[in-house]
């Protein structure tokens, strides 16, 4: 990884919870316009991604869910094996999302990138961890589901039309 994202890691796990939320929305910011310069993700951007997905000292931040909106409109740019590993991301680390719009970010990135049968596989997967949670961190796994069915609805009558 690149002293440029060892930096902005430093930044990340050092911000104050009341300061995580803002600094994180301009950082992923600017994350995302940096990979408009990709035609494939670099693996320095990717790493750095994972890190913040799988290291507690990053997810429990306020604002992490920023990048993953970040990733989510760049999604063109990931290969089969990043997206094999952002699912294994989320599968060994949901259970210890706390931050909601995180859950919530998660659900959403699976339900409009995987593959639908993938998705529906991820999220039943999610919907499973989910339960060993709190009560007021559950639900987000419906959502995704929905977000799922809605997809699917639309692209019926895409093909219809």
């Amino acid at each position: 990884m690149t002293d440029q994202f060892l930096h902005l890691l430093t930044q990340i796990s050092t911000a104050e919870s009341k300061r995580s939320e803002a600094l994180c929305s301009r950082l992923a910011d600017n994350f995302e316009n940096d990979l408009l310069e990709y035609e494939v993700l670099p693996d320095s951007h990717f790493d750095f991604f994972i890190a913040l997905l799988t290291s507690e000292q990053y997810y429990s931040k306020p604002g992490i869910w920023n990048f993953l909106l970040a990733i989510n409109n760049a999604s063109d740019s990931l290969t089969k094996l990043q997206f094999e590993n952002i699912s294994l991301a989320f599968t060994d680390n949901f259970v210890n999302y706390t931050d909601k719009e995180l859950c919530l970010a998660v659900c959403d990135f699976i339900a409009r990138n995987f593959e639908q049968s993938k998705a529906r596989e991820l999220l039943k997967k999610l919907k499973e961890l989910e339960s060993h949670k709190n009560s007021e961190l559950q639900g987000y796994v419906d959502e995704g589901f929905f977000i799922l069915m809605q997809n699917a609805n639309r692209a019926i009558k895409n093909a219809i039309n």
